[in-house]
């Protein structure tokens, strides 16, 4: 398992990766699922649950198979001034959307947890956790991972007028694994399930996908 010292060496890498590119107004953090998945939690109690993080990303991270949590992009649309997402997902049809501001109220520290592309494309992904202050996955991550300051990191932050801003450094996807249950019934209320259009397979891969071994810009 990669220790912290590991973490901090790709906390490096992928702070050298967005050096010297923008950023944009993110208004949303965005989870793409199935027509299923969405369906059986609307004929349950309305609660998306954790899952147990899986062996997506570098196999040797702390996360995989220790926390549970909920996946949601951060990504925004090409030269989006208004904090649009990206019209388009490879994890399913429907997309739920939520507040940024909303889901970071509820789990507002934020941890550095990986850097990482996939086997097959030149797409690099940076993963980081959300946990509510005390909790015992926030316990976990103090010891395994590193704190990011909302104000000062290059991935997501607040600017100085309190606006929420993500990178949008070229073929980076900043990934928020939110670590609380969430009861998704007031955002069905407001209209925030989507359907959506799907590139690639349309769906996650069971268990995950391991990360490229000998990337230049994200190995260790």
């Amino acid at each position: 398992m990669l220790d912290q010292n590991d973490i901090k060496v790709l906390l490096r890498k992928a702070t050298d990766y967005v050096k010297g590119d923008g950023h944009a107004y993110c208004r949303w953090f965005y989870r793409n699922q199935s027509h299923g998945y969405f369906d059986e939690i609307r004929k349950s109690d309305g609660v998306m649950n954790r899952i147990l993080k899986d062996n997506t990303g570098d196999p040797g991270s702390p996360i995989n198979g220790n926390i549970s949590g909920l996946f949601f992009s951060a990504a925004v649309r090409y030269n989006s001034t208004s904090g649009d997402p990206i019209p388009f997902s490879p994890f399913g049809p429907v997309r739920l959307l939520v507040p940024a501001i909303e889901l970071l109220a509820k789990a507002p520290k934020i941890y550095f947890a990986d850097f990482y592309c996939m086997p097959c494309s030149d797409n690099h992904y940076v993963t980081l956790v959300m946990t509510s202050p005390g909790s015992k996955t926030d316990e976990f991550c103090a010891e395994h991972l590193v704190e990011l300051e909302i104000h000062n990191n290059p991935f997501i932050f607040k600017d100085k007028s309190g606006t929420l801003q993500v990178t949008t450094a070229k073929k980076l996807y900043v990934e928020m694994y939110y670590t609380e249950d969430l009861d998704i019934k007031p955002y069905l209320k407001r209209g925030l399930l989507k359907d959506c259009e799907t590139v690639g397979q349309g769906h996650s891969t069971p268990g995950g996908i391991p990360k490229t071994e000998l990337c230049p810009f994200c190995s260790i």
